[in-house]
């Protein structure tokens, strides 16, 4: 058992959610479902980025106070995971004084007695979007945000920088040698082109004047922490850093950073730097996702093309919009593109017509014919389907442990696909006046059936409990819906008895 950090960006609270943070939260949580299942001890990890000017204006835009508003917006962001099936261990806020403050002062005076902060007059176009000073060759043609397509702010202030240059030799060689191992590979090979463009030293703090939400610089009151040791360091206070010194001793350092392409540079880079200057270890990987567009584009307001996560769970369940993220895109780390007619034919091609069909089908027709069970004796699981299913295990397991959630999933699809072809092929409502060949045909597909539902838990896993129901036997394994490639249901029971369950899925 290896004890597992599983941590996603914080988001910041500035506004509710939106689909891309559906998309990580999503995707971190079957990598956590997946590792607990796999016998692995694991914390996962999300929370809430509250500080910065641009929480402070909005709030005073709409005549709140501070704090109320990301009570507020906090609140959305808990029920969307909950929506999800999404239950972390922690949700750390960066507004929590009890838990973070202390850890983002303590990392900061470890920094300052390394001599890595100092402080000097500062003259920058920042983006109050992104809430970072913009290099001018990072602009566009315009002079403009790239990302917020507006121009940055001329500011001129004493602030205190991070000596981020000072680590660049170091963070190329962790990253090159994948110390630190960045997936998917083009992203990883971004990060390395920016390293070979030089490093400058960040800036790591705001005066309070202009910016009085946030974490008090310690023993300078006319500062205030800039986002990087403020929100960087909720990978820290979220497992105890500053009051809870065994638990931080478990989980740290952290095996998976989920984030996503907009902010790689900030995880991968500035963060890990932080974690070299106070001599802690680095994290051991950091999975870039893509962005959710919108019929080809960027979801925006103002072309309204925005979807909105909780209008497509009323309509399809949460578990279609976790399928969609699995398997709605291309490969590892790039963008997923939705539109209402690839959303609505995915969820009926793959969720009513495949799983959801060969579930039906099978526990319906297992039922007809053994309402009160069969005995498996003398039964052996046809040589093919066994190859097959112990095939799945293996892509299965290899592609998981390096995040391919995609391919992963192709694993299950495997499984589905070779059922609902064996059924058709088998035709077993044919062949009642043959009961041996009969029982063999319905266990084999039962057989089939388990390991699709516990492998499918991670990923779907309201479907996988209402797909637990049709067992209706007592199994620690379908229980916990352990990962075990070497347990065969129809060897370690005696008899199997199946109940039917309302459809898994229904057309829409």
């Amino acid at each position: 058992m290896q004890h597992r950090l599983i941590a996603t960006s914080i988001p910041y609270m500035n506004a509710g959610p939106h689909m891309g943070h559906a998309m990580e939260f999503i995707i971190a949580d079957i990598i956590a479902r997946y590792n607990r299942a796999s016998g692995n001890d694991v914390f996962f990890l999300t929370g809430a980025d509250e500080h910065g000017s641009k929480i402070y204006n909005k709030a005073k835009e709409l005549e709140k106070g501070t704090l109320q508003m990301l009570d507020e917006h906090v609140t959305l962001f808990k029920e969307l995971e909950a929506s999800l099936s999404i239950i972390p261990d922690d949700f750390i806020r960066t507004t929590d004084q009890v838990r973070h403050w202390p850890t983002a002062q303590a990392i900061w005076q470890k920094l300052a007695a390394k001599g890595d902060i100092y402080k000097k007059k500062y003259s920058g176009f920042y983006c109050e979007g992104c809430e970072v000073f913009m290099p001018e060759k990072d602009l566009d043609a315009e002079g403009n945000c790239p990302i917020h397509h507006k121009k940055p702010t001329l500011l001129e202030e004493e602030n205190h920088f991070f000596q981020l240059s000072k680590y660049e030799y170091q963070l190329k060689k962790i990253i090159s040698d994948d110390t630190v191992k960045i997936v998917p590979e083009f992203r990883k090979n971004e990060i390395l082109s920016f390293l070979n463009e030089g490093l400058n030293d960040v800036s790591f703090s705001r005066s309070a004047d202009k910016m009085p939400w946030g974490i008090p610089v310690p023993g300078d009151e006319t500062q205030v922490m800039y986002v990087w040791c403020d929100a960087l360091t909720n990978y820290l206070s979220g497992i105890g850093y500053s009051f809870d010194q065994e638990k931080f001793n478990t989980y740290y350092p952290t095996y998976l950073h989920v984030i996503g392409k907009d902010i790689s540079r900030f995880h991968a880079i500035i963060y890990m730097a932080m974690l070299l200057s106070v001599d802690m270890e680095t994290s051991k990987n950091i999975l870039v996702h893509g962005f959710v567009t919108s019929e080809g584009e960027k979801m925006s307001k103002s072309l309204g093309n925005v979807v909105v996560p909780e209008d497509v769970i009323n309509i399809y369940g949460a578990d279609a919009l976790r399928y969609f993220i699995t398997v709605g895109g291309g490969g590892v780390g790039e963008d997923i593109d939705y539109t209402q007619t690839g959303f609505h034919n995915l969820y009926n091609s793959g969720l009513v017509n495949g799983l959801g069909n060969i579930a039906n089908r099978t526990s319906t027709l297992f039922c007809k014919y053994y309402p009160e069970g069969t005995d498996t004796n003398s039964f052996v699981l046809d040589s093919e389907i066994e190859w097959v299913i112990s095939g799945a295990y293996k892509t299965y397991t290899t592609s998981l442990e390096v995040f391919d959630l995609r391919t992963g999933y192709t694993a299950i699809s495997t499984l589905i696909d070779l059922a609902n072809k064996y059924f058709d092929e088998e035709k077993p409502w044919t062949i009642k006046d043959d009961p041996e060949k009969l029982r063999n045909v319905l266990l084999n597909l039962v057989e089939i059936l388990y390991h699709i539902n516990i492998l499918v838990a991670p990923f779907l896993p309201q479907t996988a409990e209402k797909m637990r129901e049709i067992f209706s036997l007592t199994d620690s394994k379908l229980a916990s819906f352990f990962i075990d490639p070497s347990f065969w249901l129809t060897q370690a029971n005696t008899t199997i008895k199946l109940v039917t369950v309302p459809l898994l899925f229904e057309k829409k």
